[in-house]
């Protein structure tokens, strides 16, 4: 028997991928790849099949004022990651205009993403672009400079201008100045009728607020609840007609998929992912998905989920990682003090030729390592010898092999 050629095992592969190809749009299987009018017609037919119906009454009656000339008070919208937030008010926003346009009502409505942490003047410096008020500029303009131009680009305007700012938690440096700006000055300024809605992963989000701006900021609140099993089996039902082709799922699969996500965290964008990771093994399998399928694309999915995280992640954390993976395998699995990963850090930082952080400003990257729950750790207190943290590894060790590998390669290509 001949070998066969690299050209030969190719094109084999790939007819074998277009022969039981069950995707027929891989687009539903992911927002980002949809335009706006076919994600707002996928929303409808969820919406219709009364998932967020709370949600969108209490948004109903929140904003009912607007076409009878009232002005509602701001709004805060709270929620996890998947929940929905961000499309849900999109979607509502976008019905409301068009009932306000019917009624002859003046409104006008914005999006500023904050998906990215930033400072003040990125903050202002990107609502003033909102408004065609100015260019982006990294630095040599003013504070004062930025809020004249916005003040001076609304002050024609004399309707409703709902500001709907996502992840406003997200303005980390000079944030008061920020707010303070949008809830004390600028509604002064303009002549329009300025609503706020501000929409935050963080449920703790206000508390930190100078007491002066938190003075003036009334806010309606609204929580997104995560999605529960019957609400993901009717967003996956919907995917699964739009994106595979028929009789691709086995009875049961879509059940699976949402009673895991809904027992885990709730989140439609994974229950998608995972719709997604299982159609992908079935057509390399050659078949449908099965119920026994899906627990190989979890495995898949939650390996992969966090090797992308770390791979685009600054080279500062890929380093903080690597130093505990380093401490936990001389530890042997066993709890790792802070001491001990600064010192594996200190000995990446000489290997790979990276500038050494100081020791806060290493606590400051575990700490964001726990909140991706790369990581777990708990402060410890050591009576007059101080405090500590306690560190553990919080993946498996298929994931930890994964990651070290990865971070490897990476510090290797850099060097």
């Amino acid at each position: 028997m001949e070998p066969t050629t690299v050209r030969s095992r190719m094109v084999n592969r790939i007819q074998h991928m277009v022969s039981h190809a069950i995707i027929k749009d891989r687009r539903f299987l992911d927002d980002e790849q949809l335009i706006r009018s076919e994600q707002m017609a996928v929303l409808e037919e969820i919406f219709n099949a009364n998932v967020r119906d709370a949600e969108i009454q209490e948004l109903s009656s929140h904003f009912a004022g607007v076409l009878r000339g009232d002005h509602p008070c701001h709004m805060a919208i709270w929620g996890k990651t998947g929940t929905g937030k961000t499309l849900t008010l999109r979607f509502f926003l976008n019905l409301l205009s068009e009932m306000a346009a019917a009624d002859h009502v003046p409104l006008r409505h914005e999006h500023l993403d904050f998906s990215t942490p930033r400072p003040c003047f990125r903050a202002l410096n990107d609502l003033a672009c909102l408004f065609n008020a100015s260019k982006l500029y990294k630095k040599g303009i003013s504070l004062e400079e930025l809020m004249l131009r916005i003040e001076a680009a609304l002050a024609s305007y004399q309707g409703y201008l709902i500001l709907f700012i996502d992840e406003v938690d997200n303005v980390r440096r000079d944030r008061d100045a920020f707010l303070s700006f949008l809830v004390r000055r600028l509604p002064q300024r303009i002549p329009a009728k300025l609503i706020l809605v501000f929409v935050s992963n963080r449920l703790n989000w206000p508390d930190h607020l100078d007491p002066r701006v938190k003075s003036f900021l009334k806010l309606n609140e609204l929580i997104f609840k995560p999605y529960d099993a019957v609400d993901l089996q009717h967003i996956l039902s919907i995917r699964v007609e739009k994106a595979l082709i028929p009789g691709a799922v086995e009875p049961g699969v879509i059940e699976k998929i949402a009673a895991l996500a809904s027992q885990d965290h709730g989140d439609a964008r994974q229950a998608v992912a995972l719709l997604a990771k299982g159609a992908y093994l079935a057509e390399k399998a050659g078949g449908n998905i099965t119920l026994g399928l899906l627990d190989s694309a979890a495995t898949e999915l939650d390996r992969d989920r966090y090797v992308a995280l770390l791979r685009s992640a600054p080279v500062q954390l890929q380093a903080a990682m690597a130093s505990v993976i380093e401490a936990s395998r001389r530890a042997k699995g066993a709890a790792i003090g802070t001491g001990e990963t600064y010192d594996a850090y200190q000995k990446f930082c000489n290997r790979s030729g990276l500038r050494k952080m100081t020791g806060r400003a290493f606590g400051d990257l575990l700490a964001e390592l726990d909140m991706y729950s790369l990581i777990r750790s708990r402060i410890l207190s050591r009576g007059r010898y101080g405090r500590t943290r306690e560190i553990t590894l919080d993946v498996s060790d298929e994931v930890i092999e994964k990651l070290s590998a990865n971070i490897n390669v990476n510090f290797d290509l850099r060097g």
